[in-house]
C-alpha cells in the first residue's frame, strides 16, 4: 500500500526526492520506516531509480515515454526552417499586395478623372479663346513704346544679374 502511494507520488511530481522529502510531501500519511522500505523495494524492483549523494539518497521515477533528442531537435529544425520559409514568403506577397494597393489608392478615380478631364478642357477652351482674341487684335505696339519697353526689361535683367 506504502509503496503504490510513493510510486504514484513519484511519477505524478516527475522530480528526485529524498525519504525524508517524501514522508513530509505525503502528510504522514506512512511512517518514514514503511517510506524508506517502499523506496528501497520499488528500487530493487525497477520502478524507480535510487541515487546516492553522499549520505543521501535521492529517488526518482523511470520516464518510459520519452522521445530521443536528436529526432526531437531534427524535427524541430525542420518545422522552424519550414515556418521561416512560409513566413518569408507571405512577407513577399504582403509587400507585393500593398504596393499594388497604393498604386490603385494614388490613382484617381473614374469620377475625379472626369471632372479633371472637364476642367482641362475648360481650360484649353478659355486660352484658345484669348489667344483668338490676341490674333485677330488690331492694337499695335509703337516702336518708341516697344524700345522702352525692351531698355526697362534690360535694365532690369542688369540689376537681376
Amino acid at each position: 500500500m506504502a509503496s503504490e502511494a510513493v510510486l504514484k507520488y513519484l511519477v505524478d511530481t516527475n522530480r528526485p526526492y529524498s525519504c525524508a522529502d517524501v514522508t513530509v510531501n505525503l502528510r504522514g500519511a506512512f511512517p518514514k520506516s514503511a517510506i524508506q522500505k517502499a523506496l528501497d523495494a520499488l528500487s530493487e524492483a525497477g520502478k524507480i531509480k535510487c541515487k546516492l549523494y553522499g549520505k543521501q539518497k535521492v529517488y526518482a521515477a523511470i520516464q518510459l515515454d520519452t522521445v530521443t533528442e536528436e529526432s526531437d531537435k531534427t524535427d524541430y529544425d525542420a518545422l522552424f526552417k519550414t515556418l521561416t520559409q512560409e513566413l518569408a514568403d507571405k512577407t513577399n506577397a504582403l509587400k507585393t499586395v500593398e504596393i499594388n494597393l497604393k498604386n490603385l489608392t494614388s490613382t484617381p478615380t473614374t469620377d475625379s478623372a472626369k471632372t479633371n478631364i472637364d476642367e482641362i478642357k475648360n481650360r484649353t477652351e478659355a486660352t484658345e479663346k484669348k489667344l483668338e482674341i490676341l490674333k485677330t487684335s488690331t492694337e499695335v505696339v509703337s516702336v518708341e513704346e516697344k524700345k522702352i519697353i525692351m531698355t526697362e526689361h534690360e535694365k532690369l535683367l542688369k540689376e537681376y544679374r
